[in-house]
């Protein structure tokens, strides 16, 4: 009696687990992927601190094009059209992914082929 009472558990148990297996293979998926974003953040951050300290040891005029920027420090977080077409066409900027509001910032000023046209570094205390 026993043994049919725990092999009719057993199917039971088994029954309710196969029933929420795409649930459990979404939890594993959402898990993945947030490694994969924590992942994304400290290379992101790992490569704007590295452009800071380019920034400090004033060696930024080395990088002259946005295909120099993104090949030394990634996409940026964020790329603008300039309304003001003879001042720069495009103003890209570059901060700490998580880190919006008080944290430093670098912009970025290119003219229509992509030339680096000027810089602009406002530290964390000057926002």
């Amino acid at each position: 009696m026993k043994k049919i009472l725990l092999l009719i558990l057993c199917f039971c148990f088994l029954g309710c687990s196969l029933r929420h297996v795409s649930e459990i293979r979404r939890v594993q998926a959402a898990g993945a992927n947030a490694d994969e974003q924590k992942k994304y953040v400290r290379e992101a951050d790992e490569k704007f601190e590295k452009l800071l300290a380019v920034i400090q040891s004033n060696e930024i005029s080395q990088y002259k094009t946005q295909q120099d920027f993104l090949k030394a420090f990634g996409e940026p977080i964020l790329k603008k059209e300039s309304n003001l077409p003879k001042e720069y066409a495009q103003r890209w900027l570059y901060r700490y992914c998580e880190k919006m509001q008080g944290s430093e910032k670098v912009y970025l000023y290119f003219d229509a082929q992509g030339t680096l046209l000027k810089w602009e570094h406002k530290a964390a205390d000057t926002q």
